[in-house]
């Protein structure tokens, strides 16, 4: 294992200060190191995402765990969160995830990248 590297599991993420261009959250929730943001590079064709496995890194971040949470609805950046509460805040269905969203916000908007 690298030095600037963490394991989870039988990944191993390189540790980065920014999100590099490219890259997106890898929502797998639980699955990581607490407080860590994995990232990847995504891949393939025809619908399919491919990860690429050797190339993976991770950023520290306080309240990893709660933009893990929110990713879940598909929504991985500040912008495309911004979007999603803007167009379902006053959805009843969709309320958990809004409130989710809205927690992992002020996170998100202090990471460098995203």
């Amino acid at each position: 294992m690298a030095k600037n590297s963490i394991r989870s599991g039988r990944h191993e993420f390189e540790l980065v200060d920014y999100v590099p261009y490219g890259y997106v959250i890898w929502n797998i929730g639980r699955n990581m190191v607490d407080g860590y943001l994995p990232l990847v590079q995504l891949g393939g064709r025809d619908g399919c995402q491919v990860i690429n496995t050797s190339a993976m890194k991770a950023i520290k971040v306080d309240g990893a765990q709660i933009i893990l949470t929110a990713v879940r609805s598909g929504a991985y950046t500040v912008e495309e969160m911004e979007k999603y509460i803007q167009k379902y805040s006053k959805s009843k269905s969709r309320a958990l995830s809004v409130e989710r969203m809205k927690k992992a916000l002020p996170i998100m908007r202090q990471i460098k990248g995203l």
